[in-house]
């Protein structure tokens, strides 16, 4: 039997506002049931943390043209929101040194994603 190794999630390592450029990972997408939000789950390629962040269809830089509920959801015409926005690690531990007032819940590191594994189903 084969066991997958995954790095361990690092909660100790400081919170610093880190842009990580443009990395090659695999991040899936995936709609809601209710057709109003897209969410992209995955690894922070910092601290190793699981990482899920959501989009509201309607809003600009996700690629969509009209709000729920004017437009049907499919897996066909749904935006690649993994390869044109940047990510934020949203691992949900706040980090050490992490301000009150940061935007997300994790370790500050932000990316873009150069290619990626999408998975278009609903969750």
């Amino acid at each position: 039997m084969t066991e997958s190794r995954t790095a361990a999630h690092d909660a100790e390592l400081p919170y610093a506002e880190t842009s990580l450029g443009e990395l090659s990972l695999a991040l899936a997408q995936h709609i809601a049931s209710d057709g109003r939000t897209l969410s992209v789950s995955g690894v922070c390629p910092r601290c190793a943390g699981p990482t899920v962040s959501e989009y509201a269809y309607g809003l600009p830089g996700i690629g969509t043209k009209a709000p729920w509920p004017f437009r049907d959801r499919r897996a066909e015409d749904s935006p690649d929101v993994v390869g044109s926005e940047v990510h934020f690690c949203e691992c949900g531990h706040p980090h050490p040194s992490m301000p009150p007032d940061a935007a997300f819940i994790g370790c500050g590191a932000s990316w873009r994603v150069r290619t990626a594994e999408t998975g278009d189903t609903p969750s």
